[in-house]
């Protein structure tokens, strides 16, 4: 018999990403099994194209109705595996009453989710990434541990390429180099100094001749338009133009990714671009880009990492300065 599996993972973006790996070895060591994926509803086209998962479940309502309506669905599934790598109240809620026997998570739980989890598996978080910590848990769940280091199967259509190269508007074909910089985050602690962006922009167009391209949603768009302004050189605003597949596609294209710690920072180092990542509240060794092709930037602070959403203080963000973060410029373009 086959088994069904329930992947609970519905944010945010570059936590999905990082949960890739695991769900990839889930489905090589259950290669007909039916794997289900409850996520964010504007994080669905994130999952379309990976072979690996069998049906997307869209959830678009946070509150009760939301999860009497996506539990409806899960439930008419029958899975008897839920593995949930949220974590959380409503993740593990949602696993719960999928009438699933075996409800599984990682040992970092919070708001007394671990009530209802049947086994806790996996490595602990204290010094290990993301990555990591997710694939931990199908590997316990499975038995089979996986083999080298684990990879990202992230599909990027030619149409999607396209799409991006339209965007573009064929300004970044006979550049030397093509440097996407994402300069904001969900977290106004993760965002680094508009003044500073501007001034390291310049230098890489200066030094390199490379076309710069701001990337960001809509609501972005001002602070970039602010950080252009203070530019000598000229670059593109995409904020609000990029969904999921045409931000697929302007990566692909991408020489180098300046970003803080953000999910096009995870997007890009799953797709093997080389980043340039600009740290300061959060931890790289847990959320960092995990590829080879790497530069974190970040300065000593006795505060961080801190982990808060919100600071008045800023001074692990505001220590760094434009030529650090040059030298991870210079050593990876």
């Amino acid at each position: 018999m086959n088994r069904s599996f329930l992947i609970v993972k519905f944010s945010s973006f570059g936590d999905i990403v990082n949960s890739l790996p695991a769900i990839e070895h889930l489905k090589q060591c259950h290669p007909g099994s039916q794997i289900n994926w409850v996520v964010k509803h504007n994080y669905v086209e994130l999952l379309e194209g990976c072979d690996f998962v069998d049906n997307i479940i869209p959830y678009q309502n946070s509150g009760l109705k939301g999860i009497i309506e996506v539990v409806r669905k899960i439930r008419a599934l029958k899975v008897d595996t839920v593995i949930d790598l949220q974590g959380i109240l409503r993740s593990a809620l949602i696993g719960y009453l999928s009438g699933a026997p075996v409800r599984v998570c990682f040992p970092h739980t919070r708001e007394g989710s671990r009530l209802f989890y049947t086994h806790i598996m996996g490595e602990r978080r204290d010094a290990t990434h993301a990555v990591v910590e997710n694939l931990s848990v199908v590997e316990a769940l499975t038995g089979r541990k996986l083999k080298g280091r684990p990879a990202f199967s992230i599909p990027v259509r030619e149409a999607e390429i396209e799409r991006a190269r339209v965007l573009l508007n064929g300004v970044a074909r006979n550049t030397r180099a093509l440097v996407v910089v994402s300069p904001t985050s969900r977290w106004k602690s993760k965002m680094w100094d508009g003044a500073k962006f501007a001034l390291l922009c310049d230098m890489i167009i200066e030094e390199y001749g490379a076309t710069v391209v701001f990337t960001g949603l809509r609501e972005d768009a001002p602070y970039i338009e602010h950080i252009q302004r203070r530019m000598t050189h000229r670059a593109i605003n995409l904020a609000g133009k990029t969904g999921i597949p045409e931000l697929k596609g302007l990566l692909k294209q991408a020489d180098l990714v300046v970003s803080c710690d953000s999910g096009t920072m995870h997007l890009a180092s799953a797709l093997d671009k080389a980043v340039v990542a600009i740290f300061g509240p959060t931890d790289p060794d847990y959320t960092g880009p995990f590829t080879e092709k790497r530069f974190v930037v970040k300065k000593t602070a006795e505060c961080s990492p801190c982990r808060r959403r919100e600071c008045g203080d800023m001074r692990c963000m505001n220590l760094i300065e434009p030529e650090d973060v040059m030298e991870g410029v210079r050593r990876l373009l």
